[in-house]
């Protein structure tokens, strides 16, 4: 059972990549199944924390919201755990964001400082790491962009604006180096700016790769 993460800024095209990707997965023949780091759909408690923590009308600081994502990573592992043990264990667990989002907003919506002893030297340490990231990468003008186009209403996290986001994508790029040098996980980056299309074909690549693994 591979985990695959999908992570980047919010406007990278990660929804629209991830469903592309699972469908090309399963025209494969692998099975798959789908999930996200943050509300689990697995698992209804995760689903009403997100709904709580996302909401602007919950105004939690920065550390409450954080301890109440950990939560949720916590009853993810478990939640993995018990896939890769069933009876009908999956090739691939695709999960719409994972641990670099963590650390990557964290360093803004709290402090680096928090990110490194609540993250890194915690969290991190006592729950699984992917095996697979990929990344997608998209400035931040055409990230905004796309998410105007969406029209939808957003969580408080996305109402934080462009600098904001900015910041994030930085920090995505640093802990992805960090991580991508010593700790094994397969990274794959991918030029988000580019087409539907084009996003098409890297993914294509970057799951023919994936597949000679399994």
């Amino acid at each position: 059972m591979i985990k695959l993460e999908i992570e980047g800024t919010d406007g990278a095209g990660k929804t629209t990549g991830l469903k592309y990707l699972i469908a090309q997965a399963k025209a494969r023949g692998l099975s798959v199944v789908e999930t996200r780091e943050v509300g689990n759909p697995h698992i209804p408690a995760c689903v009403k924390l997100r709904e709580l923590v996302l909401d602007p009308k919950s105004n939690l600081t920065g550390e409450a919201m954080e301890a109440i994502f950990a939560a949720m990573r916590f009853e993810n592992d478990a939640w993995l755990d018990k896939l890769a043990k069933s009876d009908d264990v999956p090739d691939l667990v695709v999960s719409d964001r994972g641990l670099f989002s963590h650390l990557a907003y964290t360093d803004h919506n709290v402090s680096a400082s928090f990110t490194d002893a609540f993250y890194l030297e915690t969290i991190a340490d006592m729950t699984q790491l992917p095996d697979v990231v990929i990344y997608f990468d998209v400035n931040t003008e055409t990230a905004l962009k796309r998410r105007v186009k969406r029209g939808e209403t957003m969580d408080v996290i996305e109402m934080k604006g462009v600098e904001y986001q900015e910041k994030v994508r930085m920090s995505f790029q640093n802990y992805l180096d960090r991580f991508g040098h010593t700790n094994g996980i397969m990274i794959y980056t991918v030029d988000a700016n580019e087409t539907v299309e084009g996003v098409q074909k890297q993914l294509d690549r970057i799951l023919a790769h994936i597949s000679s693994k399994i």
